[in-house]
């Protein structure tokens, strides 16, 4: 089968592929470069996100192994970072709960309140929250 290329004298043959691109419609151009631009914006980002991957990761497997105060440590940075993130503040009053800080953990499934959830996990926060509260007026008397 024959090359579809056309006929192209030496000089003109370096500047076929430049003629190629100035034949790509500009829609197609933009979309491209907005594309590249859109990319540039997100590496400075990449580092931080994924160093919080790990750090959540590595909380996780903190509390997992009954590391409690770590994981608060590593869990309280990222609710500095993320505090919004439903599931990180769940895990930071989870490990207070479990560190014996219960007034703590009360403080933070605070911030819980009036966010819709499964009923499942309302059902285990709530639990955890009464369990707190006994704690604390065990303690008190």
């Amino acid at each position: 089968m024959e090359s579809q290329q056309p006929d192209l004298q030496n000089n003109e043959a370096e500047d076929y592929p430049l003629e190629e691109i100035r034949h790509i419609p500009l829609w197609v151009k933009g979309i491209v470069i907005a594309g590249v631009v859109m990319f540039m914006i997100q590496i400075p980002a990449f580092p931080k996100s994924l160093s919080d991957a790990i750090q959540k990761k590595q909380a996780s497997e903190d509390f997992e192994a009954g590391h409690y105060f770590q994981a608060i440590e590593k869990y309280s940075e990222l609710h500095d970072n993320y505090p919004e993130d439903i599931d990180i503040i769940k895990q930071l009053g989870f490990a207070h709960h479990r560190a014996g800080q219960y007034y703590n953990a009360l403080l933070v499934f605070d911030k819980l309140i009036g966010v819709e959830m499964p009923i499942e996990e309302v059902e285990l926060i709530e639990a955890t929250i009464s369990d707190s509260t006994l704690m604390l007026e065990l303690k008190k008397n």
